[in-house]
């Protein structure tokens, strides 16, 4: 179900800029549909799957973060901070693709000049961290609890009880840090 919410909204997205990509810049407009041709074919492979590993998460990102840096030009900086010792690791799919969809829609894009995100990975003992930052807008006093992060919460408790957690916290001097701690292993908690 949290992929069905996810998706549309990612597709209409790069739908509408293909379109009006067309007319002015085709080469741009096909490099779009070869990305968007690479998240579905990421998607697709892991349709049915409980889980996946933190690699293929990161194939699915990866031509979003692209496709949005299309779309949103030099108004996009990003990095992806992964040490290839923890692609293999497991890990339960759309963790992390709801975050970055959060940091680029809430932190970045009505932000004047844009920002950058960064997704780091660390494996600390049992636990894998995975942050994603952003240097957008920062925390709204007004914004509540949307429902990609509502999703991410209840499906941590569903799969890890309260051995995983979700923190939002400020980035300073303004944007957002989302974290999630995963229990690699029987560990009580993170």
């Amino acid at each position: 179900m949290l992929q069905a919410q996810i998706e549309p909204h990612f597709l209409f997205n790069t739908l509408a800029t293909v379109r009006s990509l067309i007319g002015r810049d085709t080469a741009l407009a096909q490099q779009t549909l070869d990305l968007l041709n690479d998240y579905l074919r990421a998607s697709l492979g892991r349709t049915r799957r409980a889980e996946v590993s933190l690699g293929d998460e990161l194939a699915l990102v990866s031509p979003l973060l692209q496709i949005a840096q299309l779309r949103l030009g030099t108004r996009l900086r990003y990095e992806i901070v992964v040490p290839d010792e923890l692609l293999a690791l497991p890990l339960p799919p759309l963790l992390l693709q709801p975050l970055v969809e959060n940091a680029l829609e809430h932190g970045i894009e009505p932000a004047l000049d844009g920002g950058s995100l960064r997704i780091v990975a660390r494996r600390d003992g049992a636990c894998l961290y995975l942050r994603v930052e952003d240097s957008g807008r920062g925390l709204q006093a007004d914004a509540g609890e949307g429902l990609g992060l509502a999703n991410v919460r209840q499906r941590l408790e569903a799969l890890y009880g309260a051995a995983a957690q979700l923190a939002l916290y400020p980035q300073q001097p303004h944007g957002v840090v989302a974290e999630l701690c995963l229990p690699l292993a029987e560990a009580p908690s993170c």
